[in-house]
């Protein structure tokens, strides 16, 4: 038996997306995200699905916000808190190797004016 959270997202071009986070009442360490915008349907990355995963909801137009806290509960354990635990990794990465860049090219300034 499928469970599912819908969620009516307004996305940047105005337009309302249909997000769907389900999983099977027989497993629930597998969760599924799906979008009605035109990025997800083409297997893209979508960023109503992300922002619904990460908890925001300044763009949830539907009336069941509180299903944004249930679905913390649906994620912990799940396939998704391992891939976002490993995207949340990799971003930390990126931003201190950005950091690493722009000091390496600091001192390189530095050292083109000795």
């Amino acid at each position: 038996m499928k469970q599912a959270l819908r969620f009516s997202v307004m996305g940047a071009d105005d337009n309302i997306h249909e997000v769907s986070i389900e999983r099977d009442a027989n497993d629930l360490g597998n969760l599924q995200a799906f979008c009605s915008c035109g990025h997800a349907q083409e297997g893209e990355i979508c960023t109503h699905r992300f922002e619904i995963l990460e908890g925001a909801t300044a763009n949830i137009v539907s009336e069941n916000l509180d299903d944004v806290h249930k679905l913390r509960d649906w994620i912990r354990g799940s396939d998704i808190e391992v891939a976002m635990q490993e995207l949340s990794k990799a971003k930390t990465e990126l931003m201190l190797a950005h950091e690493k860049v722009a000091r390496c090219r600091a001192l390189l300034a530095k050292r083109m004016l000795d």
